[in-house]
């Protein structure tokens, strides 16, 4: 969670580690600034009705990342 954190390489990273049946992440990221030079990351997933973004979340926050990614948010959702 530091200003120097490679946003890029963690967002290559949590597509390349997080791999499921019907989940497609995109290909691009947003970066935003939050504040004191500290950014986020903002980008898009396509999730198949039989997968929980819920659980996608907390395994990225609580499992597989949790020393790398402080917070993630939904902010809308496509069903396929």
């Amino acid at each position: 969670w530091e200003a120097d954190q490679d946003l890029k390489a963690l967002y290559a990273k949590i597509k390349a580690t997080v791999v499921k049946d019907g989940l497609k992440w995109s290909e691009g990221l947003k970066l935003v600034d939050v504040a004191f030079g500290v950014q986020k990351i903002i980008c898009t997933a396509v999730v198949n009705q039989t997968l929980s973004m819920d659980a996608i979340i907390e395994e990225i926050t609580e499992d597989l990342f949790a020393d790398e990614v402080q917070s993630m948010s939904m902010t809308s959702m496509s069903l396929l």
